[in-house]
């Protein structure tokens, strides 16, 4: 191998799950429309169940894997709020 190397791999192996996050509840879970184990969320990050909204790893499914991480917020924060404020007022 030579140094430095000209290929990184990075993984976690971790999926992710709507199944698994039992804070929802079950109803919740079984409500909610998945794919490829999270939530389908619209524009404004709401699921499928109306005044559930998903960010983090869960959107990750809907708006890529930039929602892992911290600086997926500054995508997240103003389209969630203004969801969020259309929504409630």
């Amino acid at each position: 191998m030579s140094w430095p190397p000209n290929h990184v791999m990075a993984a976690t192996g971790y999926r992710m799950s709507v199944a698994a996050l039992d804070f929802l509840g079950p109803g919740l879970r079984s409500e909610s429309v998945t794919g490829a184990g999270g939530p389908w969320l619209d524009a404004g990050y709401g699921s499928s169940v109306p005044g559930l909204y998903c960010t983090g790893l869960p959107a990750a499914v809907s708006f890529g894997p930039v929602m892992r991480f911290v600086c997926g917020t500054a995508y997240a924060s103003p389209r969630l709020a203004k969801a969020v404020a259309a929504m409630h007022g």
